[in-house]
């Protein structure tokens, strides 16, 4: 006789969810042949095909999760940590995704989210619109040494001694960020970094800004040559056969090093020149050139994802050039001047679109992006100086700016406000 009751240590049946809910430990609909979310993700949905007995259930996994590694490659090197164990020779080790100093730190859950959506992101498709204004970036150098074109009263920009400290500071924590945690700063975006994609650029930027930061008293002749060879190799890498993720990617360590020689200079280093500024200049243009708007983006439309990334991300990298070229123009007395060419450049996004971890998430806010911006983005330019300023328009568009920006498009706003006027 079959007793009523189920046997102790056997758990009553119920319905399974199929392996991403369950991996994803959220709510499945049980939908078939696929659910819901698998659907609306774009992922393959599978059920568990049999119920196995609890005697031989294993324990559940760790919390977080870890994007799993090929099993086909080799498995990463951990970041190095001290000059004294590179051999200049051999090339830099890239950083392991489980290791904790390359984890941005967020909220567990996030966490989970980030990782999840990292796997299904695919840069190789970048939809951009190709810029016919990047030699004006390019050119960027040469504007202190050569008088504007005739009819053009071009006045230079003053900055305030505070004001150029006030970038100064801010520019020395991008670096200095990296070492806590894998921290990202403003100008990569945290994706770009997080899964098993990471750029080989940024994966040497994340150890030698460790191994430059934290020089052992003794080392600093290695550090400053591994450096260097590292720069020389980004300068002479060929735009044309890099796509767009990796050649942001490039653009973005050489600016990081640029800033780090330049703020934190280790003893008997190299300084920053002019070449180096023009190199800096040149790898700008090479980004920009490939586009910094979507194509979507000129229509009024939602991008996808990850040419969004790439688009914003450059934007915000070429932005903070521009600031650290004022700061070295101001301390060789060289003038600065209004970037035209930046004229028409989206100013940074809000930080609830920076910062979404999930592709869903992002969708959504984009969405409000694209309703609170029916009258067109909020362009760089509109916090210059122009006939416009003071105008009632001008001041509420700012301001329903200002409402969603994350530090560095308020950092953005105190630097023109304060050269500018508001």
């Amino acid at each position: 006789m079959t007793s009523p009751h189920p046997r102790r240590g056997e758990r009553p049946p119920r319905k399974k969810a199929c392996q991403s809910c369950t991996k994803s430990k959220v709510r499945c609909d049980l939908e078939r042949p696929a659910c819901s979310r698998c659907r609306s993700l774009g992922r393959p949905c599978e059920y568990p095909t049999r119920t196995v007995p609890t005697s031989q259930v294993s324990r559940p996994p760790t919390e977080f999760y870890t994007v799993p590694t090929n099993p086909t490659s080799p498995e990463p090197e951990p970041p190095i940590f001290g000059a004294a164990q590179l051999n200049p020779e051999m090339p830099i080790p890239l950083p392991s995704f489980s290791s904790p100093s390359w984890t941005p730190r967020q909220p567990r859950r996030q966490v989970i989210s980030a990782c999840e959506e990292t796997h299904e992101l695919d840069f190789t498709f970048i939809d951009l619109v190709p810029s016919g204004d990047a030699a004006g970036i390019r050119d960027r150098w040469l504007r202190p040494y050569i008088l504007p074109p005739l009819g053009q009263d071009e006045v230079p920009k003053v900055y305030h001694p505070f004001t150029l400290q006030y970038i100064s500071r801010i520019l020395t924590t991008y670096p200095r960020g990296m070492l806590r945690d894998g921290d990202v700063p403003p100008i990569i975006h945290r994706l770009q970094v997080v899964g098993r994609r990471m750029p080989r650029a940024l994966a040497n930027c994340y150890s030698l800004v460790r191994m430059w930061e934290q020089a052992a008293a003794g080392s600093e002749a290695l550090v400053v040559e591994t450096v260097e060879k590292e720069m020389d190799r980004l300068a002479n890498e060929t735009p044309s056969t890099l796509g767009d993720f990796d050649l942001l990617a490039t653009f973005q360590a050489y600016l990081i090093y640029s800033i780090m020689l330049y703020f934190s200079p280790l003893p008997g280093g190299p300084t920053v020149t002019d070449k180096i500024m023009i190199t800096l200049m040149e790898i700008a243009s090479s980004t920009a050139r490939n586009g910094i708007f979507c194509t979507a983006e000129i229509s009024h439309d939602r991008p996808s994802w990850e040419s969004w990334i790439v688009a914003a991300a450059k934007r915000r990298a070429i932005f903070t050039m521009y600031l650290f070229c004022s700061v070295y123009n101001a301390d060789n007395l060289l003038p600065n001047f209004i970037a035209d060419e930046m004229t028409g450049v989206f100013a940074p996004e809000g930080k609830a679109l920076w910062e979404a971890s999930t592709r869903e998430t992002w969708e959504k806010e984009y969405d409000r992006h694209l309703l609170n911006w029916e009258d067109g983005m909020l362009e760089i330019s509109e916090l210059w100086r122009s006939a416009e300023t003071g105008t009632p328009r001008r001041p509420e568009r700012i301001e329903r700016w200002l409402k969603t920006v994350d530090e560095f498009g308020m950092m953005m706003f105190g630097v023109t406000a304060h050269v500018h006027g508001c």
